[in-house]
C-alpha cells in the first residue's frame, strides 16, 4: 500500500490521454552543430516510446539513443539520436502519430537519464475547489512528494513476471527485456521500503543516522539530517552500490536482496517547481516541473 506525506482530498477529474496530459522533455545539454550524432525532438501522441522505437526501426536498422521513457496515453515530446550516417534512410518516415525535427547535434549518443526535467500540463475538470488545490501544491512544493516509482513501471503482469525471472522460473535472452525484469523487481523493493519510511514520517519525510543522501552528483551517508539540497535516497539492490548504515540500515535491510545485477539509489522525495495553475471555471490548467526519474 502506498503512503504519502500529504493527503489532499480536493475533487476533481482527470482523464490520461493525448489532449490533457502533455509532457516535455527538458534536455540536459543544448545542443551544438558538431558531432557524429543527429539529435531529434520527436513529438508524438498515443504511443509509448517503446513503440515509437519500433516503428523507426523498420526505417532504419541502426540504435536510435533516447533519453527517457514516455507515456503512451499522452502527448509527448522527447529527445533521440541516430548516427548522422544512418539518417537518410530515417527520412522517409512518416506517421501520423509522430512529428521528426533535427535540433542539432552531439559527439556523443543519448543514454538514458541524458535529460534535466520534465515538464508536464495537465488539464483537470470540474475541479470543485482551486484555491485548496493551490494551497496543497504549494505544501507539496515546499515538503516533497514521496518518489515512488509509478503503475506504468510494473504493467499489469510485470512484477510476477519479475518475480519469476529472478527465482529462474523464467528465462530470456533479450537483453532489453532483461533489463527490464530486473529494473521492475528492484523498483518493488523500493516502493516498499519507501512506504515503510513514509508510515514513519508525518508531515516531513523522517530522515534517521546512516541515511545516504544525494545532491544530484553524488552519495553522502551521514548520522545527521542534512538540509536541502541533500535528500535521503533508497536502495535499488544489486552489486556495486552503497548501502545505509545504522538505524536506517535496519529498515533497508528488510528490502534488500543480493542481487546479480547492478545496483543505484534513488530519491526518496522530489519537488515539483515551477507550478503554474490557471483557473477557467470548473477546468484548471496545470503545469508543473519534475526532476528527471520521478513519477
Amino acid at each position: 500500500m502506498r503512503r504519502y506525506l500529504v493527503s489532499l482530498r480536493i475533487p476533481f477529474r482527470f482523464r490520461q490521454n493525448s489532449r490533457d496530459f502533455i509532457v516535455e522533455e527538458i534536455p540536459e545539454h543544448t545542443f551544438g552543430d558538431r558531432g557524429r550524432y543527429l539529435i531529434i525532438q520527436a513529438k508524438k501522441r498515443d504511443l509509448s516510446t517503446w513503440q515509437l522505437l519500433d516503428l523507426l526501426a523498420h526505417h532504419c536498422d541502426t540504435r536510435l539513443g533516447y533519453a527517457g521513457l514516455k507515456d503512451k496515453n499522452a502527448t509527448t515530446s522527447q529527445y533521440l539520436s541516430i548516427d548522422e550516417r544512418h539518417y537518410k534512410r530515417l527520412k522517409s518516415f512518416r506517421h501520423p502519430k509522430v512529428a521528426l525535427r533535427i535540433v542539432g547535434k552531439s559527439p556523443k549518443p543519448l543514454k538514458m537519464g541524458d535529460l534535466a526535467a520534465n515538464r508536464f500540463t495537465l488539464r483537470l475538470h470540474d475541479v470543485q475547489d482551486p484555491k485548496a488545490l493551490r494551497e496543497g501544491l504549494a505544501q507539496l512544493q515546499r515538503i516533497g512528494v514521496a518518489n515512488y516509482f509509478g503503475y506504468q513501471r510494473f504493467g499489469r503482469d510485470g512484477l510476477q513476471q519479475a518475480r519469476d525471472f529472478v527465482e529462474g522460473e523464467y528465462f530470456t535472452k533479450n537483453p532489453r527485456l532483461r533489463r527490464m525484469l530486473a529494473s521492475i523487481y528492484q523498483s518493488d523493493l523500493f516502493n516498499r521500503w519507501l512506504a515503510h519510511r513514509v508510515s514513519l514520517s508525518t508531515e516531513e519525510f523522517l530522515k534517521l543516522a546512516g541515511d545516504v543522501y544525494s545532491d544530484g552528483r553524488q552519495l553522502r551517508t551521514s548520522r545527521t539530517p542534512l538540509p536541502r539540497p541533500w535528500i535521503v535516497t533508497g536502495l535499488l539492490p544489486g552489486k556495486g552500490v552503497p548501502r545505509a548504515s545504522a538505524q536506517a540500515r535496519r529498515i533497508e535491510r528488510s528490502y534488500d536482496e543480493p542481487l546479480p545485477f547492478r545496483g543505484d539509489r534513488r530519491p526518496a522525495l522530489f519537488f515539483p517547481r515551477d507550478i503554474d495553475l490557471s483557473v477557467e471555471g470548473s477546468r484548471v490548467l496545470l503545469r508543473f516541473t519534475l526532476p528527471k526519474g520521478s513519477y
